[in-house]
């Protein structure tokens, strides 16, 4: 008899907890761009560039790269697509070598203009990683971003 008890019970409890619903995710429904990063100067490094808009507004960049040398790679926005170049639009945060990423809210252009997730997607320009703060001249991936992007 409590064999049969036990049994009753496990499967009740097992009814309950497979039919929970976790409303959570639901709520807090986020948007999500993803854009990728290639080599360039046989740097053999790639990676991806990943914009999440954030309930404030906000924009994180969260930058993610495979394969990088032991430097700390400075990290920008820059205006036009990557074949035509242009000024730094955003500087973001380095990526540190150990953990090859970084992550950057995003509210503002560098000279102050206001800038949302929207626009960002809309935003004519593109991304370059350079190889260290004393050779911003060697950019190690580089993608389009925005409009640019194909």
């Amino acid at each position: 008899m409590k064999k049969y008890i036990y049994l009753f019970l496990v499967s009740i409890s097992l009814i309950i907890s497979g039919c929970s619903k976790d409303d959570s995710s639901s709520k807090s429904s986020t948007s999500v761009k993803l854009y990728t990063l290639s080599s360039v100067s046989n740097s053999n490094i790639s990676g991806k560039v990943t914009f999440k808009k954030n309930e404030d507004g906000s924009t994180t960049v969260l930058l993610e790269i495979n394969g990088s040398s032991l430097d700390i790679h400075p990290a920008f926005i820059y205006f036009n697509n990557a074949a035509t170049g242009g000024e730094v639009a955003i500087t973001l945060a380095p990526i540190d070598c150990d953990c090859e990423s970084s992550s950057t809210i995003v509210t503002t252009l560098d000279d102050g203009t206001p800038i949302t997730y929207e626009q960002l997607l809309k935003f004519d320009g593109h991304i370059k990683i350079h190889q260290n703060e004393d050779h911003l001249e060697i950019v190690i991936t580089e993608g389009n971003i925005g409009a640019n992007a194909s």
